[in-house]
């Protein structure tokens, strides 16, 4: 199922939002819970839901310092169960969230009926050496059981995405989609340099049973430019699919 991420609308409504979902054909939301009150509040939420006959299938925390909204995503997610927790690995320095994830997430998935997923994020350093976030190795969320794979995180860290995937195996649970163009990450799917069309063809091919979720940077998706904005959205659901849907078919 091909997921529209509401981190890619920033300065939108989420309202707004859930209609440009169902208007492009998404066939399910992921929501960023931030500190936008709209995204830590269930009974909206389920309203929009229900409204646009959209479902919410997966929760993500902002990639920086998601510690000040940890407690506002614990009362929000438990509504939703069987919902997919897409949890990035910690920063340095982030001891709090690193403590939560390790022993607060697990209990929330398991009393609430939430399928906890460890995603890898971009790989960057400090002083040119020193690794910015700890656990965001393959070897380090394999170990920690279900996987979320960012494809444009992979690409950035010069990381071969079909070797990856085939790392990872049956740990895969969720993808998120976009492409790298010009070194920058979150580029729609058909501007960039990663082998997505054999990524989705392959994981077609394995009977991926797993969500995706498409998220491009506001900036490439020329949000506020509403007609390109759609444009861009439409081709990424486009290549989605012709190298998944119509594969999977086969």
């Amino acid at each position: 199922m091909l997921l529209l991420s509401s981190a890619s609308f920033p300065r939108y409504g989420l309202e707004r939002f859930f209609a440009f979902a169902k208007e492009i054909g998404f066939e399910g939301v992921e929501i960023t819970i931030n500190r936008n009150f709209d995204t830590q509040n269930p009974d909206y939420l389920w309203k929009l839901s229900e409204e646009y006959d959209m479902p919410i299938r997966s929760f993500s925390l902002p990639d920086t310092a998601p510690e000040g909204v940890l407690e506002a995503f614990q009362k929000t997610v438990k509504e939703f169960p069987g919902a997919h927790l897409n949890l990035s690995s910690p920063e340095l320095f982030g001891y709090k969230y690193k403590a939560w994830l390790k022993e607060i997430a697990p209990k929330l998935a398991k009393k609430y009926h939430l399928k906890l997923n460890r995603r890898n994020a971009e790989v960057k350093t400090l002083l040119g050496f020193i690794p910015l976030r700890t656990e965001n190795s393959l070897f380090s969320l394999k170990s920690a059981g279900a996987v979320s794979l960012d494809l444009a995180a992979l690409g950035t860290s010069g990381q071969e995405i079909m070797r990856s995937i085939g790392y990872v195996g049956g740990k895969l649970r969720h993808v998120y989609l976009s492409n790298v163009h010009k070194g920058r990450p979150y580029a729609p799917l058909d501007m960039g340099s990663l082998p997505l069309e054999s990524a989705l063809t392959k994981l077609a091919q394995n009977q991926f049973e797993g969500d995706f979720t498409l998220k491009i940077h506001p900036k490439m998706l020329q949000e506020g430019k509403e007609e390109r904005m759609r444009e861009v959205l439409q081709q990424s659901k486009k290549f989605y699919d012709v190298y998944f849907t119509q594969v999977a078919k086969k």
